[in-house]
């Protein structure tokens, strides 16, 4: 299977940056048996099962009704030298009845971070969000989207990494060399959630010499100003978003017309300039994203050099009722490439409440709607947690797609519907 094939090299991945781990730390006058005996140690993490419910009938053959999962992350943690040096190590597993490909491990950190001075350095897996918005995230980049998990792009793989930072009087500058590339897996004929056509992993390609171990590389400035909060960065590299080509077999039967029998993910070589930032009035949040990128293809499949941004207001209304706080959120997503975009925030107004009632459980509420107002397609999200004891969480989450039928991108999820029944426990 290409996940074993995938395991394996990452396997590789890891063992090289334990072998860099170990050689750091010998480097920074830790000797070799006081590795097996850190000064500080942790073991946390959390576990747990959903099920997953759809309203209506699946919409392609292969695809089961409803799912039951479950997973486990647990993180061990470890210094040295007075913490100016840790380990971390966070592995990821799941299962799912319905879909094999849902069914999937990943190493989410297997990194070592060093502090000194003003400097800091990690080596190995990890993961890094870029970003400020609530709906779309257009400049996070760093790590590969885990869309097995969710369609929130707030889920992402462990990337191996040398990141270098340096904290300056005017700002923080952080440098990434991202030595590997790693693929998105996508759901199988089982699972829900999926593209009409199968996507055809092994048909994959990679627009860049040296495919997977070719290198991509990150820039990025981060600063505060008062009540501003600013990001600019750069990515040179293998894009995370693929395209898609159509898989053609032509027919021997005369006169037949040729099929497409899947989709093979496309992986281009781009640059990308991006722009987050936020701004801080009292109880409202101005916040915004911008990126230019170059050297990815659309939706059509052709290259196109494109830009896109994101931005809006939260407000937040402190009691509004007993002890409960309510945020309001409205967004603006547009991409340049319009309908040929390969995001679904091409032309979007995002509205969404947050309500926090501050209670001994930790109850919250997150509604949020994506219109898009020239093709009248919508998402509806409801996602609502509590504590229900002493480290477990319950949640439901729940997403409903509307009028997606003429849209391209979201006509394979208009019967796809669900909501879903989350219990984790955290230790």
């Amino acid at each position: 299977m290409t996940q074993h094939r995938s395991c394996d090299r990452l396997a590789f991945v890891v063992t090289v940056f334990a072998l860099a781990l170990a050689a750091m730390l010998v480097a920074s006058g830790v000797r070799a048996q006081s590795m097996l005996n850190p000064e500080y140690t942790e073991f946390y993490g959390k576990a747990g099962g959903e099920v997953n419910l759809f309203f209506e009938e699946p919409r392609f053959a292969g695809q089961d009704n409803h799912s039951l999962s479950a997973f486990i992350e647990p993180t061990f943690y470890a210094e040295w030298a007075d913490g100016d040096i840790s380990a971390t190590f966070t592995p990821f597993a799941r299962i799912d009845t319905a879909d094999s490909e849902r069914t999937h491990f990943d190493i989410r950190e297997a990194k070592l971070d060093f502090v000194a001075d003003e400097w800091e350095v990690t080596v190995g897996l990890d993961t890094v969000f870029w970003g400020k918005t609530e709906a779309a995230h257009l400049v996070d980049i760093i790590n590969q989207t885990d869309t097995l998990e969710d369609l929130d792009d707030e889920d992402n793989l462990g990337q191996p990494m040398i990141r270098v930072g340096r904290q300056f009087d005017f700002g923080t500058v952080q440098a990434f060399y991202l030595p590997y590339f790693r693929k998105r897996a996508f759901p199988g004929t089982g699972g829900r959630l999926r593209a009409g056509q199968p996507i055809v992993e092994s048909a994959e390609r990679i627009d860049v010499k040296g495919e997977r171990f070719v290198p991509s590389f990150a820039l990025r400035y981060d600063c505060v100003f008062g009540g501003a909060d600013i990001g600019l960065s750069g990515f040179y590299g293998v894009s995370r978003d693929p395209g898609f080509d159509p898989i053609i077999v032509q027919s021997s039967l005369p006169g037949a017309q040729p099929q497409i029998i899947g989709l093979a993910p496309v992986y281009d070589g781009i640059t990308q300039i991006g722009f987050d930032g936020q701004f801080t009035d009292d109880a409202t949040l101005y916040k915004a994203e911008a990126i230019f990128r170059t050297g990815q293809t659309n939706l059509n499949g052709n290259e196109r050099d494109y830009v896109a941004a994101s931005g809006g207001i939260e407000h937040t209304l402190y009691q509004v009722f007993d002890n409960a706080d309510l945020g309001l959120i409205a967004e603006y997503a547009w991409d340049s490439r319009g309908r040929d975009a390969t995001s679904t925030f091409n032309n979007d107004v995002i509205l969404g409440a947050r309500l926090a009632l501050n209670d001994e459980a930790d109850t919250s509420f997150l509604l949020t709607s994506a219109i898009d107002h020239r093709d009248e397609v919508a998402t509806v999200r409801l996602e609502a947690q509590t504590r229900v004891g002493d480290g477990l969480i319950a949640e439901i989450e729940g997403t409903l797609f509307v009028n997606g039928k003429d849209d391209l991108l979201a006509s394979d999820l208009q019967d796809d519907s669900f909501v879903r029944f989350k219990l984790t426990y955290f230790w």
